[in-house]
């Protein structure tokens, strides 16, 4: 479900539409031109690494931010059969 939170990119404090997965996190931020060169995303006091990063239509209006995995915990508990 799509939610408007507070988030941390970089040294900036932005509102963004945030959809929280079972295995990673998108958003959608306002655009800001030194997107490109940030790393992760801090939301809800929780740090994520930034997967994927895009200016929509190179429009500079809006960026649409894929996190990598939310969980890496699962990988170590596969079942062996």
């Amino acid at each position: 479900m799509w939610e408007l939170k507070a988030i941390e990119i970089g040294s900036k404090k932005l509102d963004a539409q945030v959809n929280v997965n079972d295995t990673h996190v998108e958003i959608e931020a306002p655009y800001f031109k030194t997107f490109k060169d940030i790393d992760s995303v801090k939301i809800d006091k929780q740090t994520y690494t930034i997967k994927t990063a895009v200016n929509v239509a190179d429009r500079n209006e809006t960026i649409v931010i894929t996190t990598m995995e939310k969980d890496n915990e699962h990988d170590s508990k596969q079942v062996k059969g």
